[in-house]
């Protein structure tokens, strides 16, 4: 059909089948519409497919379950997703391999490099690595022998352990985290997130959604008062490919490690070893130096979540703003944090707000779309509108614009429409259901926005959950915690309620308004 187009471009025949074409032009929108709708569906699909199921602990045991390094076996226990504490725990195993020495003098610890460097192997290595050592394992000894460097007895003390501000850190990170994916995909513990199966299938439906958008785009009638004709077949060829490139990126920004079955066993291992290492209320408390006690079990308890003691005394990079250690349950362990901000739809705001804002939400995108769908059904007079008559080629433009609009207006109702409804049962809700009385530990305080817009954050891991004004305890809301995920809350004031401090708050349970929030004093002692 294109090449019909282009080699009729001139003559009456010619223009005939192009205005044929382009007459189909509606036909073919909501064509490319809905091929990209499927495109969109089948990647949800594929993602939720490919993720990694959760992991059941395996006997309990306080033997080493593997000769996985702590970084690997901080990957595979965390769902595939690597931990910053993975770093100090490598430096650890490192201290408890002979590689390094931490001393403890005083409240101070010092860490020291043992040995020259050694001559680079190792089939995980990067070229620069030891004999036994991987890449990344190379990378905290550089890091810790770069330090000791600016010192006659080479002793580097704990606090300035960090990689640098943050775009240097950052880089680190990137560079550490492709090296552990690296070895543990080497060792048949993880594999990519998308198979050749997987990316076959999302790029022939992307090649199918990208050329029904190009196609719908070279139906666009010409400009009358531009000389020059589009040649359609230029604009559905550069449309077709910037729609296709768009989809494959959204494909790659996906791209994470997912599980094996190897991986599985191996994590069901050392999460053993985490149950019985979590029945010993010292071992989180323990220092660096502790290494020399615990050895390899320190390191590995640290990747497995454990060891905060140890951990916090490395400060190995930035403080991270989505994980961080809670004590909450009586032992630590980390955290992932949360900061929504457009879903779920509301969040944070009161109740008789979101009923009255759901409301308003709801009939605007009703009226919305009735109107639109109106429009559409009036026929080619009613959507051309007066003053084109005369003019076929502005009437078949206008007629195709207003069809297009109409149909952008019909989508963004609907959605409009969605997100109110949902406002206005979840206001409801928490109108009726009143709110709980939370107390918890503040793990981390975020300002978010611009100077003008500023939206303050709080992530609270909950000790105690009851009705307002009872006291009484509970389970832990809907929304607010899922596992060792918390959801922060959202205010729209400054609060003094710095990190550490143990809060009490009193809380919707849907939109998670926060009320009366104060400090109070830590009820673990």
């Amino acid at each position: 059909m294109a090449a019909v187009l282009v080699a009729g471009g001139r003559g009456a025949a010619g223009d005939g089948i192009v205005e044929q074409w382009r007459d189909m032009g509606p036909r073919l929108w909501i064509m490319a519409a809905g091929v990209t709708a499927l495109w969109f569906a089948l990647f949800g699909v594929l993602a939720a497919l490919t993720n990694p199921r959760g992991v059941r602990p395996g006997a309990e045991t306080l033997d080493l379950a593997g000769d996985e390094p702590p970084a690997v076996v901080n990957l595979v226990t965390r769902d595939w997703r690597l931990g910053h504490e993975a770093v100090p725990a490598t430096l650890l195993d490192l201290a408890a391999r002979g590689r390094l020495a931490i001393d403890q003098v005083g409240d101070r610890t010092l860490v020291r490099v043992v040995g020259g460097r050694p001559a680079a192997t190792g089939p995980a290595a990067t070229g620069s690595a030891g004999p036994g050592l991987t890449g990344y394992e190379d990378m905290v000894l550089d890091h810790v022998r770069g330090l000791a460097g600016h010192t006659a007895d080479g002793a580097v003390p704990a606090e300035v352990l960090t990689t640098g501000p943050g775009d240097g850190a950052s880089g680190w990170w990137r560079r550490f985290q492709g090296q552990v994916h690296a070895d543990a995909r080497a060792r048949g513990l993880s594999r990519p997130r998308w198979s050749l199966v997987h990316r076959t299938i999302l790029t022939v439906a992307a090649v199918a959604a990208a050329t029904a958008v190009g196609l719908a785009v070279s139906t666009v009638p010409d400009d009358p008062d531009d000389g020059e004709r589009t040649n359609p077949v230029a604009a559905a060829v550069g449309v077709g490919a910037a729609g296709f490139s768009a989809l494959m990126v959204l494909v790659a920004n996906a791209e994470r490690p997912r599980d094996t079955p190897e991986g599985r066993a191996a994590a069901a291992r050392w999460l053993g070893l985490r149950e019985m290492l979590a029945h010993n209320p010292l071992f989180s408390e323990h220092p660096p130096a502790g290494v020399a006690i615990w050895g390899r079990h320190l390191a590995h308890g640290a990747a497995l979540g454990l060891a905060h003691g140890a951990v916090g005394a490395l400060p190995l990079g930035a403080e991270s703003d989505d994980e961080a250690w809670s004590p909450v349950g009586g032992r630590w362990r980390v955290v992932r944090v949360r900061y929504p901000r457009w879903t779920p739809p509301g969040y944070g705001r009161h109740p008789a707000v979101a009923v009255l804002g759901g409301l308003a939400q709801l009939a605007a995108g009703a009226g919305l779309a009735v109107l639109a769908l109106r429009l559409t059904g009036e026929g080619d007079g009613g959507l051309a509108g007066p003053g084109v008559d005369d003019d076929p080629f502005a009437s078949a433009r206008v007629e195709l614009a207003a069809r297009i609009g109409a149909a952008v207006a019909v989508a963004l109702g609907a959605l409009l429409a969605a997100r109110g409804a949902w406002m206005l049962l979840a206001g409801a809700a928490d109108v009726g259901t009143g709110r709980r009385t939370v107390v918890g530990r503040v793990l981390r305080r975020r300002v978010r926005g611009s100077e003008d817009h500023q939206r303050w954050y709080v992530a609270v891991d909950e000790e105690a959950v009851g009705e307002e004004g009872t006291g009484e305890g509970g389970d832990r809301p809907g929304g607010t915690a899922r596992g060792d995920e918390i959801r922060a809350w959202l205010l729209r004031r400054s609060v003094a309620a710095p990190q550490g401090v143990t809060v009490r708050a009193s809380v919707t349970r849907w939109l998670r308004h926060v009320r009366d929030i104060e400090v109070v004093p830590d009820p673990a002692g």
